[in-house]
């Protein structure tokens, strides 16, 4: 009886590799790229402290809600449709960031735009998983882990080139457009080169368990918000603004006042007295008067 011979892999498997690392690199980078541009955030759309933190948090918050949900939707969906569906929504998401009106748009569309990653992410290593034989996986994973940590550090970085470029003077606004161009492209190329998949054996969806950890984080993460800004300690200012520094110091405070060593000359006019008549500068002007006529 002839041995069947193993599959070979698909040729396409390294292009569909650089796809779902872009998608996971665009991820890391959107979670680090907002933290850069929090002051010009405030400047332009008038926001709070608490909703500037409501900015980062609302994306954390909803990709850790949605992220084993959405891995299970892969298993029983299909992993490349998910992970589509994901990086279209992360994209769209990204275009409404970029054009919110005011703190509320951009907090809404950052939760939106953490749950469509919570779709997406899970899908890599699935992708990788079913895409790549086991003699190439330890490479490829070590890829990804590359690719994880450059997303951390890149993150600020491309947010602080982008907030003081001001490119075409839209101010913060092109650190979330500029995924729009990354989406669209990896949308076209991943209906192209990634393979479908499923699990055979998928479970359902916990529901209720997603229901109650959602209640359940954000009653612990908004009191700590809310009471984590200035609005909440004892009626501050709700702006927030960088620390000034105290360096280097103003003439006005630094320069030490010239001592005052001149004497008035007993016959001076204006002194009106003799030397053991005069009185002392910290009298008051009815005591210096007594004094004289004494």
């Amino acid at each position: 009886m002839p041995t069947p011979v193993p599959a070979a892999p698909d040729r396409r498997r390294w292009t569909a590799l650089a796809i779902v690392l872009t998608a996971a690199f665009m991820d890391l980078v959107d979670a680090t790229i907002v933290n850069i541009a929090l002051p010009s955030i405030q400047q332009d759309t008038g926001a709070t402290f608490s909703a500037l933190q409501w900015v980062t948090a609302g994306y954390a918050l909803a990709f850790a809600l949605g992220l084993i949900t959405g891995g299970r939707l892969g298993d029983i969906h299909g992993r490349k449709r998910l992970f589509l569906l994901g990086m279209a929504g992360f994209t769209l998401a990204s275009a409404l960031c970029g054009c919110a009106a005011g703190p509320g748009m951009l907090i809404g569309a950052r939760v939106l735009q953490g749950a469509m990653a919570a779709l997406m992410v899970p899908q890599v290593l699935a992708i990788i998983h079913v895409t790549f034989p086991a003699h190439e996986r330890g490479k490829v994973f070590g890829m990804f882990g590359a690719v994880i940590g450059l997303g951390a550090v890149c993150g600020p970085l491309i947010g602080a080139l982008l907030t003081q470029g001001d490119l075409f003077g839209l101010e913060w606004r092109p650190i979330f457009l500029i995924n729009l161009p990354v989406g669209v492209a990896g949308i076209l190329l991943g209906r192209r080169f990634i393979t479908e998949s499923r699990s055979p054996g998928a479970l359902r969806l916990d529901l209720v368990g997603t229901a109650l950890a959602t209640v359940g984080l954000l009653m612990l993460l908004y009191p700590l918000t809310q009471a984590g800004s200035p609005a909440g300690r004892c009626g501050a200012s709700s702006r927030w603004a960088p620390p000034r520094s105290s360096w280097p110091p103003s003439s006005a405070t630094s320069a030490p006042r010239p001592a005052r060593t001149a004497h008035r000359s007993s016959n001076s006019p204006s002194s009106g007295c003799g030397p053991s008549r005069r009185a002392p500068p910290s009298s008051s002007p009815s005591a210096r008067s007594a004094a004289c006529s004494s």
